[in-house]
């Protein structure tokens, strides 16, 4: 516990996570005022689906190079090396290092939630359900970037990797995943197309936020039916299992790396 508190204090001295707050209060205040000032849009087009797309793209990405150039300076500054000559586990050394990152950052956005919920009109449950959308994305990019920076070994190759992770399982997933989807018979894409939304932790907490914010119906009637569960009890369940599972996988990947490159 002592060593979790160090790391935790050292994680709360870092500038970043400050100026992380500063962009997010920015972000959420600047779009929910401008979704507010146009009367005509629905309340789930005006100001939800923007914060959903908005937040998808950005926080991965922040998330991603943040993690993985934190431990691509820890391989490059051969200090995982002299951790290796102590008896402390790799594993558990790696989970303090995330969980406290982790905690640092979910405090970051509770706080700037906090703050915009007083200035943009939405509903308590619409803020509850972005938070938790916001916090699921950090928990899978910081796993997927403690990962990455361990596979990179130095700095610059590590934020190489985060940034390319991002533009595929961001910015091209959707036509990747509709071109590969385009391969399969045709009457087994659909059940593909579900399928897929368990290899992506991005996209899927999309999909979750979507669909719990407004119906499953955004979707268009071909997923009307296969879609409705994610925004029942047992959907929400499912979810945030297979994201803390694969997430779970992505840390033992990385523990498995350090202790495989430092011993």
């Amino acid at each position: 516990m002592s060593l979790w508190r160090m790391e935790w204090a050292r994680s709360l001295r870092k500038r970043e996570n400050y100026a992380f707050l500063l962009t997010w209060v920015i972000t959420l205040v600047l779009l929910g005022g401008i979704g507010q000032a146009l009367p005509i849009a629905a309340d789930y087009t005006n100001i939800s689906a923007t914060l959903i797309t908005v937040l998808g793209l950005l926080l991965p990405l922040f998330i991603l190079l943040t993690t993985a150039l934190h431990w691509g300076q820890e391989r490059e500054s051969k200090r995982l090396n002299l951790l290796s000559t102590f008896t402390y586990p790799k594993w558990k050394f790696i989970f303090i290092r995330f969980s406290s990152f982790l905690v640092t950052q979910v405090l970051v956005l509770l706080l700037a939630f906090l703050i915009a919920s007083l200035v943009v009109g939405q509903s308590f449950t619409t803020w509850i359900i972005l938070f938790a959308y916001a916090t699921g994305l950090t928990i899978y990019a910081t796993a997927l970037g403690t990962l990455l920076g361990l596979l990179g070994r130095k700095r610059i190759r590590a934020m190489l990797l985060a940034f390319l992770t991002w533009v595929v399982f961001v910015l091209l997933w959707p036509t990747i995943l509709v071109t590969i989807i385009s391969w399969l018979p045709y009457g087994i894409q659909v059940n593909g197309m579900i399928a897929s939304l368990f290899v992506n932790g991005f996209d899927l907490m999309r999909i979750w936020a979507s669909t719990s914010v407004s119906s499953p119906d955004i979707f268009g009637s071909v997923y009307l039916q296969l879609l409705t569960w994610m925004n029942q009890p047992v959907g929400s369940v499912v979810v945030w299992a297979t994201l803390l599972a694969t997430s779970g996988l992505l840390l033992w990947l990385a523990s498995k790396m350090a202790w495989r490159k430092t011993s």
